[in-house]
C-alpha cells in the first residue's frame, strides 16, 4: 500500500498542470455537466470539503461563488498549484495535503457538502474504498450531500477506440487485459496511467449501497454521451460545442447511455 501511495503521489506531483488542462482544454464538458448537476444540491453558503481536489478546478469554482472551501489532496504539488490558481482567479481556498482514508483533522459533521472525486480511482482494495467513503460520511453533516466519482471500466474502451484504435491489434498486456475484463462486465485494480481502480456500474452501485447512513439521490455520467466524441467536439465551433453540452445533460442520468461516459458520479445524502 505504501509503495502504491508513493507512486500515485509522485504521478500527480510531476505535473499538476496536466490535470488542470484536462478539464480546462481537453475535457471541458466533464466539468460543465458535473457542475450543472452539483448545482441542483449545493446551497448558498454551504461549506465544502473537496477530497482529492487535485489542482483545484471545483474548489476554485465554488470559492468564487462565496463558499468556504477546503481542498484536501494526496499531492503536495496539487495543493501548491491549487493555492496559486485560486490567487490568480481572485479567490481564496483552504488547501492541505493528506490521505482520503484519514480525515482525523476534521471533526464529525463539519461540512455541508463533501466531494470525493478522485481518491476512489486509486484505492485498489475494497476495504480502503469503504474506509474513504466512511470518512467522507463522518465529516459530512446530517442532511448534507456527498458527491462520489468512479472511473468506469468501459471508459478504457472509449479511450482506446477514440484515441488509440490500433490498440485492439496490439499485444500490450495492460490494454488487452483491460479490454477483456470490460467485456466480462467486471471491475479491476491494475497499473494503468498509475495504480488505478476501474469499476462496472453494478459494482459501483453495490459499494455505495454498502455504506450505512448514505442514501443515493441519483447517479450520472460526468461526460454524459460526449466521451466518444471528444475529438469531433474539439474541432467544432464554440456554439456547436455548447449546444451539444446542453443537449448531453438530458442523457446524463439515463443508465442506458452510460457506456458513453468515462466517469460516473453518485450524489448521496447523509441520513
Amino acid at each position: 500500500m505504501r509503495e502504491e501511495k508513493d507512486t500515485i503521489r509522485e504521478y500527480y506531483n510531476a505535473d499538476p498542470k496536466k490535470e488542470w488542462d484536462r478539464l480546462k482544454k481537453r475535457h471541458p464538458y466533464e466539468k460543465y455537466i458535473t457542475i450543472h448537476m452539483m448545482d441542483r444540491y449545493i446551497r448558498p453558503g454551504d461549506t465544502i470539503l473537496d477530497i482529492g481536489g487535485g489542482p483545484g478546478h471545483y474548489s476554485i469554482h465554488y470559492a468564487q461563488l462565496g463558499h468556504d472551501v477546503t481542498l484536501f489532496d494526496l499531492s503536495e504539488e496539487n495543493v501548491r498549484f491549487a493555492k496559486k490558481k485560486a490567487r490568480q482567479y481572485g479567490t481564496k481556498i483552504n488547501a492541505m495535503q493528506g490521505d482520503a482514508m484519514d480525515l482525523s483533522r476534521f471533526a464529525d459533521n463539519s461540512f455541508d457538502v463533501v466531494f470525493l472525486m478522485g481518491p476512489l480511482y486509486h484505492l485498489l482494495e475494497e476495504k480502503n474504498r469503504k474506509k474513504a467513503l466512511n470518512e467522507a460520511k463522518r465529516v459530512l453533516k446530517p442532511g448534507g450531500f456527498l458527491f462520489t466519482s468512479f472511473i468506469l471500466m468501459y471508459g478504457g474502451v472509449i479511450f482506446g477506440l477514440r484515441d488509440l484504435p490500433g490498440s485492439i491489434l496490439e499485444e500490450r498486456e495492460k490494454l488487452q487485459i483491460l479490454y477483456e475484463i470490460t467485456a466480462k462486465d467486471e471491475s479491476a485494480s491494475f497499473e494503468a496511467f498509475t495504480f488505478s481502480y476501474m469499476t462496472s456500474i453494478r459494482d459501483a452501485k453495490a459499494l455505495m449501497a454498502s455504506i450505512p447512513g448514505l442514501s443515493t439521490e441519483t447517479m450520472f455520467g460526468q461526460e454524459s454521451i460526449l466521451s466518444p466524441y471528444k475529438n469531433v467536439l474539439a474541432e467544432s465551433p464554440r456554439k456547436v460545442r455548447q449546444a451539444w453540452y446542453d443537449y448531453a445533460i438530458r442523457f446524463c442520468e439515463k443508465e442506458d447511455y452510460m457506456t458513453h461516459t468515462e466517469h460516473l458520479m453518485f450524489v448521496s445524502v447523509k441520513e
